[in-house]
């Protein structure tokens, strides 16, 4: 069975246009996981007031991501030939990696904030058609920026919340080694991530840090294909509205202190629908 035949979509068609209307593409994302679930560290603020902290983050997260409001449209040689509602579903194991620069400053004792750039990748197989077909982003660009506060502080224990933010563009091909043309696929997508939790000293060099935590998507997927057909050539496009499977979650994670002024996280976030691994190193001066 071919990948036109698989998923209908909601508005009947005439025949000669069945087969080219059961289109159904997924992103791959980014991202976001596109998507990925960024590195968040201890849930409170690291610096002292004026001071700044670079570092490199690097994550690696594997999610469920829920596509809706879809819509089509069809061009029949370039003039408006149909258009309705496409199904809406559920992405499984969407995978992306995504690594960091970093750069912070503090604001005050008990507040910080931070901008990342960097790079992601995203892909998927074998998840929607079912056809052996598979998304491979290659290297797109990632933003991000992001804030943390500490509102107790006493001994070893302090009690913080952090919300981040982050975009990414992708722009790709859905593919399968027995289709004539790949799916052109292009996703723009925002996360927000936002936590609350504790951070506890263990020794001089180690801490653990953890909280419950709210991850965020919105975004949108389009995509387009072309072929030919006995009336001429055929081109669709389709558009869904993106957002997480899930949006509760917790996370755990440890700072180690490898030097004065520098250490290194690493990190566990997982939801319902979502599982991530994470480190980042941070410099202090």
């Amino acid at each position: 069975m071919g990948k036109r035949t698989i998923i209908p979509t909601l508005k009947s068609t005439p025949a000669r246009r069945g087969l080219s209307c059961l289109v159904l593409v997924a992103f791959g994302l980014g991202s976001s996981a596109c998507f990925a679930l960024d590195l968040m560290g201890p849930p409170a603020s690291g610096v002292k007031q004026g001071q700044f902290h670079i570092g490199a983050d690097y994550s690696y997260s594997q999610m469920d991501l829920e596509l809706d409001a879809g819509r089509w449209v069809q061009y029949l040689d370039g003039v408006f030939s149909d258009s309705g509602d496409a199904v809406s579903f559920t992405l499984k194991d969407f995978e992306t990696a995504r690594l960091y620069a970093s750069f912070g400053y503090g604001i005050a004792d008990n507040w910080d904030v931070f901008v990342r750039l960097g790079g992601t990748d995203a892909q998927f197989g074998d998840s929607i058609w079912q056809d052996q077909e598979r998304f491979d982003s290659g290297a797109q660009m990632a933003i991000g920026a992001g804030v943390k506060a500490t509102f107790y502080e006493e001994g070893n224990l302090r009690l913080g919340a952090l919300l981040q933010a982050s975009w990414a563009e992708f722009d790709g091909e859905l593919l399968a080694p027995h289709w004539a043309a790949a799916d052109s696929v292009e996703m723009d997508v925002t996360e927000i991530q936002i936590a609350v939790g504790a951070t506890c000293r263990l020794t001089d060099q180690v801490s653990i840090y953890g909280g419950p935590f709210f991850h965020l998507v919105d975004g949108e997927l389009d995509d387009q294909l072309s072929e030919w057909t006995e009336d001429g050539l055929l081109t669709s496009h389709y558009s869904w509205s993106v957002q997480e499977d899930s949006t509760l979650g917790a996370y755990v994670g440890a700072q180690v202190e490898l030097a004065e002024n520098c250490s290194v996280n690493i990190e566990c976030q997982l939801t319902s629908a979502a599982e991530a691994i994470a480190v980042g190193l941070l410099w202090r001066f």
